[in-house]
């Protein structure tokens, strides 16, 4: 049953993070683009990929993490690749949030900040990409 649990937070994080960069970068897009135009491609990305496959994804993923890590918790938060791959998960979590935010934005017509989705959707990878190699590399990373 544990493994299942992790089978489905793995499910749910590739296709929030799939879903979450492409709004970042269709957010970034509509910046560049006329007025009425960028406003479309702003809203469907807030309202097709953030609001209808990002957050349902992102909190099936958190709820798998949570489920896996209430299963034994005093393990997990003695291991100290776990510290990492948390801090970096919570740093995801939280750009997360800012490029739906400015999605929001995009979607209302502002373009403010958007033009800097580009740069957060790559610092969301970056902490993505952390986050993974913490949890392959688990028992590599402390001797």
């Amino acid at each position: 049953m544990l493994l299942l649990l992790v089978a489905v937070h793995v499910m749910a994080n590739v296709v929030w993070i799939g879903a979450i960069a492409s709004v970042g970068w269709l957010t970034r897009h509509a910046a560049s683009l006329a007025e009425a135009e960028g406003r479309a491609v702003a809203r469907a990305a807030y309202e097709l990929l953030y609001l209808r496959a990002a957050v349902p994804a992102f909190v099936v993923s958190f709820l798998a993490g949570v489920g896996r890590l209430a299963a034994d918790p005093k393990t997990y938060f003695t291991l100290h690749w776990f510290h990492g791959k948390l801090f970096f998960a919570f740093a995801v979590i939280g750009v997360h949030h800012v490029l739906g935010a400015r999605a929001k934005k995009a979607a209302g017509g502002s373009m403010q900040g958007a033009e800097s989705s580009a740069i957060l959707t790559g610092a969301l990878l970056v902490a993505t990409f952390l986050v993974l190699v913490f949890a392959v590399l688990k028992g590599s990373l402390v001797t």
